[in-house]
């Protein structure tokens, strides 16, 4: 057993900051690991099984940015406590001066105002560091030194994105990244879908278990074949699924009779998943084939029988269309959700353990629904989501990321109450601007990105049933959000 205690400046914040029981540790591999969390007046006790250094991640707030998962350096073992503020300034730093020293040597130029912020962020962390006998005046430096990191790493990305993009389109008249959105109904009588048109090159059909057999033993096509119609005659790289997504709204509500049977269950998936990759053969080119493997309990599953249903489906898929691409998507790929649950291997690992496995894997999904609870992920910046792609690019296969994002806190009625959005994660009300900006700056850092095949919008509209509160591209009266004009504009600079 690990124990590291860590003193709260000021001392009540245990009251005003509870989500610090949320903590979670993590070693070399950034996996999270769980830790017991004892929050009192003026102290943080961190409980661990191991007593190894390692981080500790917890959410804290950032002016301008609001409530992140930040974390410390690597820490060991010591009687007495560490100041959390100082510790998180000193971690956060360190990550973004690391990345900025690695990137320079790849030839990237830095920018008088990243390293005005630097400077900044460094003098404000040494007055916290040696202000311990003073906890209010390394508390003021510790906040001060964090902002101006924050900043940092936003500006660092950003120059990241701008160098590189440009230096790939010194090589190509066009990036070959696929920009899509989600299908839902037939997209030949949507209102929407001439705005859409203009700033996609590809689309993802949408093709549940639910909707394809609501009723045991009989699959309805329609719809998808409506969508992939649409697709081919507007010239649309296209994407389906997932067929298998572990959540109990895009299951049939007959499969959960053989709830807790895994032979019985692992039979109707295989069964499904040849008939929808038979059915499209050669004409589907990449198959999200399952979303939310071994990330929650659901049908009685344990995480080893969710993670051999999807080996056998891969391997079934490959059987029925050896040409065509197939990947599995991973919701909330931080995976701080880890710290509480009982499954043990991970998203990062369960991708890599799946293509070492030789089963046909060719891709791996990221879902990005930050600031959202339930399937989404806590609130995370710009230089974090950067840190993502290059840690999940270790498993050598290409990514393919799903993105979504409010617009309003507006109510929705036709959004699911399981991913409600987190508004005290946010550093302010969402509006339909910062959307536009949030998409602007996390999609172009994908792209640019060149093991990144593909950026997917979650959410078409608004006006369908959907999973995410307000996260569409167009409002419930079929109107555009100021985000369809930026999309547009991307494609027509970047993309072919």
């Amino acid at each position: 057993m690990g124990v590291l205690k860590f003193r709260l400046n000021p001392p009540d914040l245990s009251a005003t900051n509870p989500d610090l029981r949320k903590a979670y540790a993590s070693g070399q591999d950034r996996t999270p690991g769980r830790v017991t969390a004892d929050l009192r007046p003026g102290l943080l006790t961190i409980n661990r099984p191991s007593p190894e250094s390692g981080r500790i991640h917890v959410p804290w707030p950032v002016k301008g940015f609001g409530s992140l998962i930040l974390g410390t350096a690597t820490l060991s073992e010591r009687a007495e406590p560490y100041d959390l503020d100082v510790e998180l300034a000193r971690g956060t730093l360190n990550e973004v001066r690391n990345q900025t020293a690695d990137w320079v040597q790849m030839g990237l130029n830095l920018s008088p105002k990243l390293e005005a912020l630097l400077d900044k962020a460094q003098r404000a962390f040494a007055r916290a560091a040696t202000s311990r006998d003073d906890p209010s005046a390394a508390a003021k430096a510790a906040k001060a030194c964090l902002e101006a990191t924050c900043q940092a790493g936003d500006c660092l990305i950003e120059l990241y994105t701008e160098q590189v993009l440009k230096r790939r389109l010194d090589h190509a008249s066009k990036l070959p990244t696929l920009l899509g959105c989600v299908l839902d109904g037939d997209p030949k009588s949507a209102p929407w879908a001439p705005a859409l048109l203009e700033c996609i090159n590809a689309a993802q059909v949408r093709c549940p278990w639910a909707k394809l057999a609501p009723d045991e033993g009989r699959y309805r096509w329609e719809e998808t074949d409506a969508q992939l119609h649409w697709c081919r005659k507007r010239h649309l790289t296209p994407m389906a699924g997932p067929l298998l997504e572990f959540r109990p709204e895009a299951l049939p509500d007959w499969l959960w009779l053989w709830d807790g049977d895994f032979e019985e269950i692992l039979s109707q998936a295989v069964d499904l998943v040849r008939h929808a990759v038979t059915r499209y053969r050669g004409k589907v080119a990449i198959w999200r084939l399952v979303h939310r493997v071994a990330s929650t309990e659901i049908l009685g599953l344990s995480e080893e029988e969710q993670i051999r249903l999807t080996a056998k489906v891969l391997q079934v898929a490959r059987q029925a269309d050896p040409n065509a691409q197939f990947i599995i998507d991973l919701d909330r790929p931080w995976a701080e959700w880890m710290a509480s649950s009982s499954f043990q291997l991970g998203p990062l690992h369960l991708a890599d353990s799946l293509f070492r496995a030789d089963l046909g894997l060719s891709g791996v999904g990221l879902e990005i629904a930050v600031g959202y609870g339930g399937t989404g992920s806590h609130m995370r910046g710009l230089f974090d989501f950067s840190r993502l792609l290059d840690l999940y690019a270790l498993v050598n296969l290409p990514l393919h990321i799903s993105f979504v994002c409010p617009s309003t806190l507006k109510a929705d009625p036709n959004a699911a109450e399981s991913s409600p959005i987190e508004a005290a994660q946010w550093p302010g009300p969402p509006t339909e601007a910062t959307q536009r900006d949030w998409a602007a700056r996390w999609t172009s850092l994908a792209a640019a990105k060149p093991f990144v095949r593909s950026v997917t919008w979650l959410q078409a509209s608004d006006a369908s049933p959907h999973l995410y509160a307000n996260g569409g591209l167009f409002r419930p009266d079929q109107t555009p959000k100021p985000i369809v004009s930026w999309l547009k504009s991307f494609r027509t600079d970047y993309l072919g």
